[in-house]
């Protein structure tokens, strides 16, 4: 069965870390995508979603994004959105 929307990237998130779910069937096939060439960035990149996904301080690869992508809205609920980038390239 492939993942879609809703689904969770991995197992349960332990106490205290965040539960990282795809958007859309897209997101899932393009996460999968992304694991099999960057494998390590990826799991990097999902555990830093998982317990910061709000650094305290931007890097220029984890950085809050601008323009119309700046805010979200999920569950009736304005929230940032920030980007993670796995590899210099994607």
């Amino acid at each position: 069965m492939t993942a879609g929307r809703g689904d969770r990237a991995a197992p349960p998130a332990p106490e205290g870390h965040w539960e990282v779910r795809f958007a859309d069937a897209a997101a899932a096939k393009g996460w999968e995508s992304l694991a099999q060439q960057a494998h390590e960035n990826t799991y990097r990149a999902w555990i830093t979603m998982r317990t910061a996904p709000r650094p305290a301080t931007e890097t220029p690869r984890h950085h809050r994004l601008k323009g119309g992508l700046a805010h979200g809205t999920h569950r009736g609920r304005t929230c940032e959105q920030w980007q993670i980038e796995v590899t210099s390239g994607g």
